[in-house]
This record gives C-alpha cells, structure tokens and sequence, in this order.
C-alpha cells in the first residue's frame, strides 16, 4: 500500500475520502488532524506554513522507518512547504522555485512576460509614493493586490491617485491585523492562512476588461489535462473583485475554449510547473486572452469548484490531481451537463442567529446541495476588501441548460438568508 502525505489538512470531508477510494494510506502534516480519524492513518502536528518545521517533522518521520511515495496539497498556504519536501524526498511534484513563482503574483508577472505570455503589467511597490508614481506609469485605472493572498483579499480597482494611495496603506497593513472588529462582532484575518510570510509586498497593475474564466488543470510529465473551466457571469460591482457565480462550460465558442486552454498551458511552462494541479484566472481582453493569476493548485477545494466540474463532467479532480502526483495518468472527460455554484453573502455586520430558507431552497428544481461556510453563533463583519470573508453558504446546481443553472442560483440567493443579530 502506497502512502500519501498531505500537507495541510481541509474542512472538505469528500476530498480527504479521496485518497481512501484510492487505497491509500495517509499522513496528514497540519496543526490540526481532520475531524474524522478514519480519514488517516497518521497526523504530524506542525504548522502547515512553515516550511522549515514541515520539511523537519518529515524528514524525522522517514527516518523513523516510515516511506512516503507521494506528497499532495490543497491548500494555498502550504503549497512551498509541499514542494519542499516533495524536493527532499525526490518525489513528483513542483519544485520550490516553481511554488514560489505561483504564490508570488509578482514573480509570476515577471515569469510571464520573459515567456512572451499575455498579462497586465504589473510593478512590485514599497511605498504609497511608489505605487502612484506606477499607476501613472502603468495608466489608469489599476489594480492593486497583494503580492501573495487568496480570496480576493485586499484587491482594488482604483481610479486616481488618491485611491492607489489608500489602496497601498490598506494592503501593507493587512499582516498586521489579527482581527477584524466592529463593536462586539469580531473574525480573524484570513491573511493568517494565506499571505505568504515572506512575501508582503504590495502589486500595482493594469485593470484587465473584458470577461473572466477559471481553468482547472492537472498536469504531469509535460501534459496538462484539463479539468473544466468556469465562467464568472455575475461580477461584483464596485471597486473590489468579491466572486460569487461559477458556471461550466463556459459560454464560450470552441476557438475561444482552446486559446483559454492555450495560454494556461504556456501560463505553467513560463513559471516552470512540472506534476501538480492549478487554478488559472483570465481575462478574455479585446487584445485576447490575457493571465492574471496562476494558482499552484486544485480551485476551491472549500468551495464548490470541483464539485461543479464533477457534475458537469463526471471526473473528480481531487483523484486526477493525486493520480498525477502518485507517477499516474489523469483521466478527463469533456462536459456533459452545465453545473455552477454561488456563494450567497451576507449584506452587514452582525451574529448569526440561524437561516430562513433552507428548505425551500433544497426544493429548487436544479439545487444539488449546500454547503454551509458559516454557523449559528459566527460572526460576520463587512469590511471590504480587506476582509473577504462575509459567505454564509454556497449553493451547488446543475441543468440541462445554462439558463436553468443559472435560474437556480438565482432563486436560492432570493431565498436562502440569514438570521443576524446587529448592533443596529
């Protein structure tokens, strides 16, 4: 029997039985073990980001006797601790260099543009002065981000000089903030979890118009599979980049399906990825397909990404990514169905008290499950963008049609609502 160590554990229950279904054995590193011991067989209590004490705990693990044949991560903030113990053990999977290049969104504009890939320009600033004097380089508007994060965190669109300034001030602050508090409702800063320690730079760039698309991908041995991609048709209004709506396929002619499949593959030779998974963002611009971000692995393994791809394809990209890692071929199927999901969110600050709706919308014709992102008693607070955190439940659907999927969503945000004790 084969033993995979994951690097980081997940709240996705469906994900961590995937390595079971493949008859393996598993070691979890993470600070904490998954919930439900059956789902491994062995837990290195160490924090998931640190890779120095992640390359530690395993290489005394191996020392001890034990073998270790693959090493996978979902999770963003784990991904260099992954490669870098891949790298020690000699075993498939992206090296440090190339991990650092996708958590990096700095080094990935750089990887690119030497590759000769479409993407926005993009200047790495170290002060509010620095970022203006880019944005006037670069033309407005611009975006403004993170140099390593996820979930939109800390992404503006902004329009002047004034707002690029704000923008940097409120980025460069973000590792600062254990917590966002208004009154009596607090959450934790989600940076905690994604921002790369060593990488807190702030990135101004070009703003990208034109609609955007999520490709998924597993690749291995030079080949990229294609897991599905995803439309965005329902963008957030304003100056952040809040998602909500996937749909797949996309409404896409198939020329256009294959250059969005065309740049992501050379998208991840330019950065050096080798075996692994990855959840490529572009932008379809009146110049073309254009990247705007590269990331090292599976899309929305907390979200309903990869359940939307299953159901619309039958291929469960959880497996394939293993697979890849474990030295095997992925398998991927051409969609059948349209499948799609929404995050539903809250619109203030405040307690949760329960959810009216829940019913009815598991009666919506098309709804195939919920997914609950928060619970009675969680507080919720709204502070865009530096906290992105406001999903209360995701909504999965499938159809015969993107119409009926994207009725269905519609009518489970009509629906589904929380219950909010507020200071108001």
């Amino acid at each position: 029997m084969k033993t995979l160590l994951i690097v980081a554990s997940s709240a996705n229950p469906d994900l961590l039985r995937t390595p079971r279904e493949l008859g393996l054995r598993v070691v979890v590193a993470a600070r904490q073990a998954p919930a439900d011991p059956a789902l491994y067989d062995a837990h290195l209590a160490v924090d998931e980001m640190d890779e120095r004490a992640v390359a530690a705990a395993v290489g005394d693990y191996v020392a001890a006797g034990h073998r270790i044949d693959a090493v996978a991560c979902f999770h963003e903030g784990a991904l260099r601790a992954a490669a870098r113990v891949a790298a020690d053990l000699g075993l498939p999977g992206n090296s440090p260099e190339a991990a650092l290049r996708m958590r990096d969104k700095a080094a990935t504009m750089d990887a690119l543009r030497a590759a000769g890939v479409p993407c926005p320009r993009s200047e790495l600033v170290g002060s509010a002065a620095e970022a203006v004097a880019a944005a006037d380089r670069i033309g407005y508007p611009v975006v403004v981000k993170p140099q390593s994060s996820a979930s939109s965190q800390g992404v503006v669109k902004a329009a002047d000089a004034a707002a690029v300034a704000a923008a940097y001030e409120m980025v460069r602050s973000l590792p600062e903030r254990a917590e966002f508090r208004q009154g009596e409702y607090a959450v934790p800063n989600v940076s905690a979890i994604y921002m790369d320690p060593e990488r807190r730079g702030v990135l101004v760039q070009e703003f990208l118009d034109g609609p955007e698309y999520a490709v998924d991908v597993v690749y291995t041995g030079g080949e990229v599979f294609v897991l599905g991609i995803h439309d965005k048709p329902s963008e957030w209004e304003g100056d952040y980049f809040i998602e909500r709506v996937y749909v797949t396929p996309p409404d896409l002619d198939a020329e256009a399906y294959a250059g969005l499949v065309e740049i992501s593959t050379a998208a991840l030779r330019a950065v050096g990825a080798d075996t692994g998974a990855a959840h490529i963002e572009v932008r379809r611009t009146a110049d073309g397909p254009k990247i705007i971000e590269i990331n090292g692995r599976l899309g929305g393994t907390t979200a309903f990404v990869q359940e939307s791809l299953r159901a619309a394809t039958g291929v469960w990209g959880p497996r394939e990514y293993l697979r890849a890692v474990l030295g095997e071929r992925p398998e991927v199927a051409p969609p059948r169905r349209t499948a799609g999901f929404t995050a539903l969110l809250a619109d203030r600050t405040g307690r949760i008290l329960g959810f009216e709706g829940e019913e009815e919308t598991r009666r919506i014709p098309g709804v195939e499950a919920i997914r609950w992102m928060a619970r009675p008693g969680d507080d919720v607070v709204i502070e865009y963008p530096a906290n992105p955190v406001s999903c209360f439940a995701l909504v999965l659907a499938t159809g015969d049609s993107r119409k009926d999927v994207l009725g269905a969503l519609a009518s489970a945000e009509r629906t589904l609502r929380p219950v909010l004790s507020t200071a108001d």
